[in-house]
């Protein structure tokens, strides 16, 4: 089965020798997407970094819709659990009654110190 490696550098760009996604069959596998160097709050770093997978898949003429499942990754899980309502709403928005299973999973750091949040997402289309 052909496999094709996509990157996407105007929407969410990656920070090594990686590519942003790859394509084998109708089965699309997004490596963790962040806020980037953001030093904001969870919640927003959430929004933003929803907004980059977002913006890959509609570069694919895709939606939120397509994502089969996700892995969240945060560096506080206390401040995950505060920012609960916040969270839930923005998935809410972006998922619009379709949640795809999340395994949310507390982590020691990410790639930068400002990251609170990465998240990876496999979509079906």
């Amino acid at each position: 089965m052909d496999k094709e490696f996509k990157n996407y550098p105007d929407i969410a760009p990656v920070m090594g020798a990686y590519s942003r996604a790859t394509k084998v069959g109708s089965t699309f596998y997004m490596a963790g997407c962040t806020a980037g160097d953001s030093t904001a709050p969870l919640a927003d770093q959430v929004r933003m970094t929803l907004e980059k997978i977002e913006g890959v898949l509609e570069a694919e003429g895709r939606s939120m819709a397509d994502i089969v499942k996700m892995t969240t990754f945060v560096t506080d899980v206390k401040e995950w659990t505060a920012s609960s309502d916040a969270n839930n709403a923005t998935f809410k928005e972006f998922f619009k009654g379709q949640y795809p299973p999340n395994t949310m999973i507390g982590c020691a750091a990410l790639a930068l110190p400002s990251m609170k949040v990465e998240i990876e997402a496999i979509a079906v289309f």
